[in-house]
């Protein structure tokens, strides 16, 4: 679902206007459920409240910085870096809380890391610094940083809140309504020629919005059921591995050997958190 959206907000590029009716769609259509069922169930407590406001401010930079560096590379390229970067220090923010990552943990997360950057390849002999640091690269760290930022205050609330499926759902439905409050506010103040003539259909924003929410909430749902933030969101970016072959079958691009080389490693490095992570 997570390669989904990004591959369709990707198409039209205009990914900055199909995240604002992204926002839209989802805070009108959930607005009554979400808050009437919150009401009835009080499942998410003070601390739950700050971290979501938080996590929506994060979100809200994730997303423009994302759409920012679509608007300068190609999917192959920001969507398996801006997945990567984060890996390592979301495992090192679990060492910090105290939650210890095994050896093959550790692996399987650097197995995956060096995957991702395999991926945006289209040779071995491409492997060079230039492909990492460029105008691009500025994006791609502050979209990172977002990524960092939301993980961490999501996986502290879902270990305050009432667990279970539906409070995952009404703290996803808050994260993403709150999220286009600080969205806007980057669109209007880093507003560009390019922001105002884009337009995107209600066709792709739709099914953006439904893909992301439910993503979304099966990750907060995790959340609750693991106390390694780290391990959750390794596994998440096999999401990268289906959205490179993806890619190889809409937009015909090149570097099968190395990308799909990338996606082994990133499998591999499931494999070992999977087995031998805990």
């Amino acid at each position: 679902m997570h390669a989904g959206w990004n591959l369709i907000a990707r198409y039209e590029r205009s990914e900055s206007q199909v995240y604002k009716k992204t926002l839209i769609f989802i805070g009108l259509v959930g607005f009554i459920p979400a808050v009437a069922s919150e009401i009835s169930a009080r499942s998410m407590t003070p601390l739950a409240w700050v971290c979501v406001t938080g996590s929506a401010i994060f979100s809200g930079m994730y997303l423009f910085f994302l759409a920012r560096a679509y608007g300068s590379s190609d999917f192959t390229i920001v969507y398996p870096v801006a997945r990567s970067l984060p890996v390592i220090f979301i495992a090192l923010i679990d060492t910090l809380r105290g939650r210890n990552l095994t050896f093959y943990g550790w692996l399987g997360i650097l197995l995956v890391a060096v995957g991702c950057t395999l991926v945006p390849l289209q040779s071995f002999r491409d492997i060079s610094i230039k492909r990492y640091i460029n105008p691009t690269s500025l994006w791609l760290v502050l979209t990172a940083l977002g990524t960092v930022g939301y993980t961490f205050l999501d996986k502290v609330a879902a270990e305050v809140v009432q667990s279970g499926p539906a409070t995952a759902a009404r703290y996803g439905y808050f994260y993403f309504a709150f999220s286009y409050f600080p969205y806007i506010l980057l669109l209007h103040f880093f507003k560009s020629e390019r922001n105002q003539k884009e337009s995107a259909s209600w066709k792709y924003a739709i099914p953006v919005a439904i893909l992301g929410f439910l993503a979304y909430w099966l990750i907060l749902w995790a959340y609750q059921l693991s106390p390694y933030a780290g391990y959750i969101y390794a596994f998440r970016q096999f999401s990268i591995v289906i959205g490179a072959i993806l890619a190889f079958l809409i937009y015909k691009e090149k570097g099968v050997v190395v990308r799909m080389t990338g996606a082994l490693l990133i499998t591999s490095g499931l494999v070992l958190i999977g087995i031998l992570g805990r």
